[in-house]
Order: structure tokens, then C-alpha cells, then sequence
């Protein structure tokens, strides 16, 4: 018995990004267009950076990191923060410091795996600092 899949097409073509509107591989100069301390979904504290860009085919993309706020992690934070021209002393300054990066362009670089699922967004470069 034959069963019509065609139902399904979008969803499987999409499923290379990710999800619709995502950026795929390769480097870009994106906009943060949001940064906030949010909790997983195992409840365990993270920030997430959201991030928009143009596609190479001239489309909207968005990607968005996550970066956990456990002890093992603390180095990557530290790594894209500076990357971004941070300096804590306390990281309950992120309260106030994420916020007012908004609308910072940065060089980042989106690697995904669409075999393993295995998605990552690193930050290269601070190109400028928000509009005010």
C-alpha cells in the first residue's frame, strides 16, 4: 500500500536549516538582535544571543547561540564577551550589559551538522557597536 508523503514535503526540505528562516553554514555579518539570561529547557541558566543576517541568497536568516552559565562553560562566555569589548566583575552586570548590546554587528561564523544535529555559532568579530 502506497501512502501520499507529499504532505510532508516542506518539512523535509526545511529540515537542511534547521528550521525556515535559519542561516546555514558559512561566515556572516549579522545583527544581535536580542541578548537575555533565559533558562533551558533542563532549567539550567544561559544566555541567548539571537542573531540576523542575510542569507546568500539575499533572504532574511537568524541563528541564535546559547551559552551556558555553568562553571565549565564560563570560559566560552568569557571568549565571545571580550570578542564583544566586555569585561565583568560580577556576572549579575549581564542584567545590564546584554541589553545594551543590541543592534551590535558582529562577524560570526554558523556551522551545522545536519546529520548529527549538531549546530554552533561562534563569534569572530565585533564590526560595530549598536545604534543608539
Amino acid at each position: 500500500m502506497k501512502i501520499d508523503l507529499s504532505g510532508l514535503n516542506e518539512a523535509y526540505h526545511s529540515t537542511a536549516l534547521g528550521y525556515p528562516w535559519a542561516l546555514p553554514s558559512g561566515i556572516y555579518e549579522a545583527k544581535l538582535v536580542n541578548a537575555e539570561v533565559t533558562s533551558s529547557k533542563n532549567k539550567n541558566l544561559q544566555v541567548r544571543w539571537i542573531l540576523e543576517s542575510e542569507t546568500v541568497s539575499g533572504e532574511p536568516g537568524t541563528t541564535m547561540k546559547f551559552s551556558p552559565l555553568v562553571r565549565q562553560c564560563m570560559r566560552f562566555l568569557e571568549a565571545d564577551l571580550k570578542t564583544l569589548g566586555i569585561i565583568l566583575d560580577d556576572l549579575n552586570e549581564l542584567y545590564v550589559v546584554l541589553p545594551k548590546l543590541v543592534g551590535t554587528i558582529i562577524l560570526i561564523e554558523v556551522f551545522d551538522d545536519v546529520y548529527t544535529g549538531y549546530h554552533s555559532v561562534n563569534f569572530l568579530k565585533k564590526i560595530s557597536d549598536p545604534s543608539v
